[in-house]
């Protein structure tokens, strides 16, 4: 049976557990060592339960707790060549655990978990977000982009569920305290996704058969769960669609541990 499980969502860091009853993997893994540690630890996941890392990329909320976590264990990490470019230069490549460059095929995990990557559009070296596939449940994750692609939409369009990105509430950035350039890359094709780009993105999934969604990477200080869900719920009901019904909709709590969630 599948599980998917939120250590920690927002612009402060980013972690996800996504596998079966005995074993899983990371994507991303921020925050700090001790606190991923933590989260696992409140969802009963032991550490040697998570047999690999897939990182989105290089930027400090996706990898805070990477070279503690993936050293201690020798654990092995999975990135684009250009994310790896960037963990050498921060020091997170130390040597202490295996690290592999993604070539485009599925990397198979502990012979029931394949995980598959798709090109994000942020700025960073090379992002991706990635596509487990489980036994029977096919889950992804699509964060930090600075919008949803055809060819995006076409690989999540067969998941079970999809964590996606709703990070910003336009109001609430406007006439936030960011500084005008800080705004301009938020909302820009390399940047990341509002709360309206996720409904758009998100009714156009559910149109093709996605029926789960989780809204993650909220942002602290340019949106609420609350606006969040509303803007999405509210344009999935607009199509006709009655939420516990026809979708299930779910944000995930910013910058704490998830309740797991069993598919």
């Amino acid at each position: 049976m599948a599980r998917f499980f939120t250590l920690c969502s927002s612009s402060s860091g980013n972690s996800t557990y996504i596998g079966t009853h005995s074993h899983g993997v990371l994507i991303d893994a921020g925050t700090n060592n001790k606190q991923v540690l933590l989260s696992l630890a409140s969802a009963g996941i032991a550490p040697e339960s998570v047999k690999a890392v897939f990182v989105t990329h290089e930027h400090t909320d996706h990898t805070g707790a990477l070279r503690v976590f993936a050293s201690n264990r020798n654990i092995p990490v999975y990135a684009t060549g250009g994310t790896l470019a960037g963990l050498l230069d921060c020091g997170v490549l130390n040597g202490k655990f295996p690290y592999n460059k993604l070539l485009g095929e599925s990397v198979e995990i502990a012979e029931d978990i394949q995980v598959t990557s798709f090109k994000t559009s942020h700025d960073s070296r090379e992002s991706c977000g990635y596509k487990i596939i489980l036994p029977d449940r096919k889950i992804a994750v699509a964060t930090d982009t600075g919008y949803v692609s055809d060819e995006m939409l076409d690989t999540l369009s067969d998941c079970d569920m999809v964590l996606i990105e709703s990070n910003y509430d336009e109001d609430m950035l406007e006439y936030g305290p960011y500084a005008p350039p800080l705004k301009a890359r938020i909302r820009s094709k390399t940047g990341h996704l509002s709360n309206h780009d996720c409904a758009e993105a998100v009714c156009n999934l559910f149109e093709r058969g996605v029926r789960r969604f989780v809204l993650g990477h909220l942002s602290r200080e340019n949106n609420t769960p609350e606006r969040a869900f509303s803007c999405t719920n509210a344009a999935l009901k607009r199509m006709g669609a009655v939420e516990g019904r026809d979708y299930i909709l779910k944000v995930a709590p910013v910058g704490k541990m998830d309740k797991i969630i069993t598919l």
